[in-house]
């Protein structure tokens, strides 16, 4: 069945409608900004002055994590803005882009509500439904790999694309931006993303700029969350130390602290502080208080040697993380101090504001538009949907297939419009999607954490 672009039939649209599909809109950006940096004036990235931290050079510690440890932080930084079901994400100090890489990947669905079992569990997990997501770094040499991460592909500009490839179909535009530029300074652009994420930035900050961290991001921007990680110098103890001359070389390997603050080692040499899971605590705590906010403290990374803190109060040891983690929620309550000094240009709703006076150089916008389109008439009708199913299973001659293999076969997609609460409602229903057809002749079920579709 050809995929074609067509309105939706007022009924069929609103039984997608009524079983959730319509998610939460965010505002578009401006429609005007600054111009755009030159790709050509960027240096290109230089992968022999890439340094890995020492705690993940395994064939100097003997450390090893499974996964890496930053796919973990990375993990970690997902699971949490899944849970937290935001729509739009700025990625400070993004670097190359490893963490907008897997942003910018377009959700299997429509924005709509996971599918729960009547305990509250969700099989097949929830999606990420981002509409807007930007990010920001002050190193010029990483802007060319973000820049090919947030690129849109050759294939989705084309307007008149009606079969992409069925890996990567898109159901709703995504708005992308990269900037060039410190992050301490304010950027009215920046303002009204739902979750900020730092994944090992606040490390490489010098004191008075580790100061302002909290007064630009909670102060001013003030997202609904703010995700941290950062090393746990309570970790280091698993490399030798730089002053140890049992271990040849280790005045190579570790990194006494560049601000002379302490004696401590660093695992890097950019960095400039490594706080204890104790001093990250009283820091967290203490920014989280500063601008109405609440804070989780937790971690991320045991290794294959793992070290845990001595037990207290006969409670269980708490292991030692590698990486930890806070997880900023914006309270009800008033910031106890002012962020104003920190806007450093005229604020969007002054006069005279002008999108050309940024502290901040813009080298990449876009809109990734849809390219997978509805079948004409689409969602097609309970008994259409289920002959298509039925179709999908005599293609493969198996007895079952699970909810994502069935989903991704064919017309199925466009045939329930995008929506996967639609196609299980056509097959019987499961959980909180009621059934709109009793006799699919298909029975929806779960196993091993998953969906799975079975003809009767």
């Amino acid at each position: 069945m050809a995929t074609t672009a067509a309105p939706l039939a007022a009924g069929r649209a609103a039984r997608v409608s009524a079983l959730g599909a319509d998610g939460p809109r965010e505002r578009s950006p401006s429609p005007s900004s600054p111009p755009l940096i030159s790709p050509g004036t960027l240096p290109p990235e230089d992968d022999s002055k890439v340094e890995v931290s020492q705690i993940e050079a395994s064939d100097f510690t003997g450390v090893t994590f499974s996964p890496e440890l930053w796919m973990q932080r990375r993990h970690w930084a997902l699971e949490v803005l899944r849970k937290e079901s935001v729509r739009s994400v700025m990625d400070i100090g993004c670097g190359p882009g490893s963490l907008l890489q897997t942003l910018v990947m377009p959700p299997s669905t429509i924005a709509e509500k996971p599918i729960r079992g009547d305990d509250g569990s969700i099989p097949d997990g929830k999606e990420l439904f981002i509409r807007r997501l930007v990010g920001v770094d002050i190193d010029p040499a990483v802007m060319s790999s973000a820049l090919q991460t947030l690129a849109v592909p050759p294939q989705a500009e084309a307007s008149a694309i009606r079969n992409p490839a069925p890996s990567s179909p898109r159901w709703e535009p995504l708005d992308t931006e990269l900037w060039l530029g410190n992050i301490e300074l304010y950027n009215s652009r920046l303002e009204g993303y739902e979750a900020i994420v730092a994944l090992e930035v606040i490390e490489h900050l010098e004191p008075n700029l580790l100061s302002r961290f909290g007064v630009v991001t909670m102060g001013t921007y003030r997202p609904k969350l703010l995700l941290v990680s950062t090393p746990n110098f309570d970790f280091n103890s698993k490399f030798p130390n730089h002053h140890d001359d049992h271990h040849d070389g280790c005045g190579k390997r570790g990194f006494v602290d560049p601000t002379g603050r302490t004696d401590r080692v660093f695992r890097h040499s950019d960095h400039k502080c490594e706080m204890t899971a104790e001093e990250f605590r009283n820091w967290a705590e203490s920014a989280a208080a500063d601008w109405g906010y609440t804070v989780e403290v937790s971690g991320v990374g045991i290794s294959n040697k793992p070290s845990f803190y001595p037990a207290k109060d006969g409670e269980e040891p708490r292991p030692i993380y590698a990486t930890q983690t806070a997880v900023f929620r914006l309270a009800t309550g008033v910031p106890m101090r002012s962020p104003r000094s920190v806007r450093t240009v005229d604020l969007p709703f002054m006069l005279g504001a002008s999108e050309s006076a940024h502290p901040h150089r813009l080298a990449h916008k876009a809109r990734h538009p849809p390219t997978i389109f509805p079948a004409p008439g689409a969602p097609m009708s309970p008994e259409e949907v289920s002959e298509g199913v039925r179709r999908a299973f005599a293609s493969v001659s198996v007895e079952e297939l699970s909810l994502p293999e069935l989903w991704g076969m064919g017309d199925i997609a466009p045939m329930c419009c995008g929506s996967k609460r639609y196609l299980v409602a056509c097959l019987g229903g499961w959980g909180d999607c009621p059934s709109v057809h009793e006799e699919s002749g298909f029975r929806v079920f779960e196993r091993n954490n998953g969906l799975w579709v079975q003809p009767k």
